[in-house]
């Protein structure tokens, strides 16, 4: 394998990480790209080769600018953010760092509804709606069966399931996109209420914006609102990697 390749490959798993919150809708998705990525997003390994999720491929603008309006879940507590400080560093007076205040419960930052954000992640040229998929195929029913003769705790074993095979979906979608030169970003932050009454009465567990990213704004800008700029959260993984050698 070329060393250029294996650079390319790097770039994009640390490229793929980013979330972006505003896009250039001027331009548009060739059909050759779509199908790459909706050929990544439903070809990916899952528990016994079963359908654990539906995808909606939802293209129509009224229609994602409606799910978006119903995503509000960025809150208050970063109003005044500073990534420089952590919530441990102020621990002892039983506050975090970015906002000073009391809820309705008495405790952590003021909170109103003017006060939300909407995730504007969701607004690229393509948003992936991941939602439930019911056991139906012969296979699926079986699974069924002995997972409730077994545990009698089917729902959340299917649930645990279905978490795993929607996200390595988006894991692939994530890393095809991101070569095919696209930004994405994912959601689960929405009313599902709302979203599932969009989404003809399925419930959403996963929304995922695909696009082209605007260029000339930093991609944290909120795509409607510049003045809001999403927070760039430093990473706390310290996965611990064991090696196994003979």
């Amino acid at each position: 394998m070329h060393g250029s390749f294996r650079k390319m490959i790097k770039e994009t798993i640390h490229e793929s990480q980013k979330c972006q919150r505003n896009w250039d809708l001027t331009k548009q998705i060739p059909e050759e790209d779509k199908k790459i990525i909706l050929e990544a997003a439903t070809n990916s390994p899952s528990k016994q080769n079963l359908n654990y999720f539906k995808l909606h491929v939802i293209e129509d603008r009224k229609k994602i600018e409606k799910i978006h309006k119903n995503t509000k879940g960025f809150g208050p507590i970063y109003k005044n953010f500073d990534s420089n400080k952590t919530p441990k560093s102020l621990e002892g007076t039983g506050k975090s760092h970015y906002q000073t205040g009391e809820n309705e419960r008495g405790f952590g930052p003021a909170i109103s509804q003017a006060d939300w954000y909407t995730n504007s992640q969701v607004l690229g040229q393509m948003l992936l709606a991941y939602t439930k998929h019911e056991p139906t195929q012969i296979r699926e029913e079986q699974e069924f069966r002995y997972r409730m003769e077994r545990t009698m705790a089917f729902d959340d074993a299917y649930s645990e399931d279905r978490a795993m095979a929607i996200g390595i979906s988006a894991g692939y979608v994530n890393i095809v996109a991101t070569q095919l030169g696209y930004s994405t970003g994912c959601c689960k932050c929405m009313d599902t209420e709302e979203i599932t009454e969009i989404l003809n009465g399925e419930f959403p567990i996963l929304l995922m914006g695909i696009g082209i990213a605007d260029k000339t704004r930093d991609r944290r800008e909120h795509h409607e609102n510049p003045d809001f700029v999403f927070p760039s959260l430093k990473s706390l993984k310290q996965i611990e990697v064991e090696s196994h050698i003979n």
